[in-house]
C-alpha cells in the first residue's frame, strides 16, 4: 500500500521560504520586514506548529549550552565540587558580566585548579551596560572572565580536569571533552549531527549544525527531562530546575531570558543564542520551541518570540504588557517624535487535528 502522509508532512516535506516574522512600520506603513522560521515539537518529535521551514538548518549557538553542561552533570564531577545551582545555571547561561557573575566564574575556575588565562573564549564588553559603563569609567579593559561564554568554558576546564584531559586544548572539536559534550548529545537526541566536523561558535567552541525541528525537539526533552526513547535524564532536570532557579544568571537584567523566567517562573527555561536564534523549554505544556530570525537580527527575536508564545496562548495580555511595555514597541526620532513601531507578523501553522 502506498505510504499515508498526514497534512503537515505535505506542508512541510519540501523546503519552504523563511515566514514574515517582524514588521517595523514607519508613518503605519511597512519599512523593514524580518523573516525567519518556527518549530513547536512535543517530546515524540511530533511538529506541532510552524512557521516558515521548521526543517531549516541552523547553528544553536548559545541555546546549545544546556546541552553542553549535560556530561559535566552526569560524571558527578559538577556535585563534588559542591558549587550548586547558581553556579550551573552560569555554566548553561550566557551571563552579563557583573562583579558577582564573575565571581562565579572565579569558583568554577578555582574547582577545575585553573586561573583565568586558561579560558580560550576571548574579550568583549560585558553585556550587562551598568557595569560595562562602570569598567568604562575606571579605565578598566575588560578581560575573558566578563565574556558571556566564560561560565561555559569554565564548566569544560572542570570537566577536562576531571577527565585527565589536556586543558590546554579543550576547545578543539577532537578533543574528549568535546567529543562527549557531542557524542551526548547524538545520543539523548537519536539522530546525528548534519556535519560530521562542527562549526566554530563566537566563543570559539565547536557548535553544530542541525534542523530547526531538532533543536526544538531537544528542548522538549529538557522540558520533559528525558531522551529520545522515554528514558529519564535526571541531569537535564538538574540544568532545567538550576537555571528556572537562578534566571539572573541565564543571562542578565533586562536581556529576555531573565525577564521570560521571571515572568513565568518555573513554567519556561529560555536560552537565546547569537544570530537570532532563540529555544525554549515549555516545561508546564512539556513542548519545545526554537524561533530563527533569518537575518540573525537581534532587534526581531524578542518581539517574535513573545508572539510565537502569544499564538500558543501561552502568554497573557498582562504577561506582553510586563515583557515588552509600549515604550519599547515605539520607534522614535533623535529628538523623541513618535515615528513608527514593531509589529509582530507571524502567523503560526498548525496541525490539523
Amino acid at each position: 500500500m502506498p505510504e499515508t502522509r498526514t497534512l503537515v508532512d505535505r506542508e512541510v516535506a519540501a523546503p519552504s521560504r523563511p515566514a514574515p516574522l517582524v514588521h517595523f512600520l514607519r508613518g503605519g506603513y511597512v519599512e523593514s520586514v524580518h523573516y525567519g522560521h518556527v518549530a513547536v515539537v512535543d517530546p515524540r518529535g511530533k511538529l506541532l506548529a510552524w512557521a516558515g521551514d521548521p526543517r531549516a538548518s541552523v547553528f544553536p549557538r548559545s541555546a546549545f549550552k544546556p546541552f553542553q553542561a549535560l556530561p559535566l552533570v552526569e560524571s558527578g564531577v559538577y556535585s563534588r565540587t559542591g558549587l550548586g545551582p547558581e553556579a550551573l545555571a552560569l555554566i548553561a547561561g550566557s551571563h552579563g558580566g557583573t562583579d558577582d557573575q564573575v565571581a562565579l566564574v572565579r569558583s568554577i575556575l578555582g574547582a577545575a585548579g585553573a586561573d583565568p588565562s586558561a579560558l580560550r573564549c576571548g574579550v568583549h564588553e560585558p553585556y550587562d551596560e551598568p557595569t560595562a559603563k562602570a569598567l568604562r569609567a575606571r579605565g578598566e579593559a575588560p578581560t575573558a572572565l566578563r565574556h558571556n561564554c566564560s561560565g561555559k568554558h569554565a564548566g569544560m576546564l572542570l570537566l577536562a580536569r576531571a577527565m585527565g584531559e589536556p586543558l590546554e586544548s579543550y576547545i578543539d572539536p577532537a578533543h574528549p571533552v568535546q567529543r562527549l559534550i557531542f557524542d551526548r548529545f547524538a545520543a539523548l537526541l537519536g539522530r546525528p549531527f548534519e556535519d560530521s566536523v562542527p562549526a566554530i561558535d563566537g566563543c570559539s567552541a565547536p557548535t553544530p549544525r542541525l534542523p530547526l525541528l531538532a533543536l526544538a525537539r531537544a528542548f522538549a526533552l529538557f522540558s520533559a527531562g528525558m531522551d529520545a526513547d522515554g528514558g529519564a535524564v535526571p541531569g537535564l532536570v538538574e540544568i532545567r530546575n538550576a537555571m528556572a532557579a537562578h534566571p539572573e544568571h541565564v543571562a542578565s537584567e533586562g536581556r529576555l531570558d531573565t525577564v521570560l523566567m521571571r515572568r513565568l517562573q518555573g513554567v519556561v527555561v529560555s536560552k537565546a543564542g547569537a544570530e537570532g536564534m532563540h529555544a525554549i523549554a515549555h516545561v508546564k505544556r512539556g513542548i519545545g520551541i526554537a524561533v530563527k530570525i533569518s537575518d540573525g537580527s537581534r532587534r526581531a527575536l524578542k518581539p517574535a518570540v513573545l508572539a510565537v508564545l502569544a499564538q500558543l496562548a501561552l502568554l497573557t495580555e498582562e504577561d506582553l504588557e510586563a515583557l515588552q511595555p509600549a515604550e519599547e514597541r515605539i520607534l522614535k526620532s533623535y529628538a523623541g517624535l513618535v515615528a513608527g513601531e514593531i509589529r509582530p507578523a507571524l502567523d503560526l501553522k498548525r496541525v490539523s487535528r
